[in-house]
């Protein structure tokens, strides 16, 4: 039966924010992506969200600044095709 981040255990919560994140890093290693930094966000309802990180907090923090500044202002980074 599905749940709500929110209405889960801590254990429950802890067990599934780190089988997303084996999860991101198998899709990394898939793509051939070396050792990506990543944050994961996750959450069902928008005021209470829940991440999993494998850096530094201050690295999460200004990665998660950025991007929303970059969501505000409806910008995507450009890629040389």
């Amino acid at each position: 039966m599905s749940k709500r981040l929110e209405d889960m255990t801590e254990p429950e919560l802890a067990e599934a924010m780190r089988t997303m994140a084996i999860g991101v890093e198998a899709a990394a290693e898939q793509v051939e992506i070396e050792q990506p930094l990543f944050v994961l966000l996750v959450f069902n309802d928008p005021k209470f969200g829940n991440y999993i990180s494998n850096c530094q907090k201050e690295d999460v923090i200004q990665a998660l600044r950025e991007a929303a500044d970059r969501l505000e202002r409806c910008e995507d980074v450009q890629r040389e095709p």
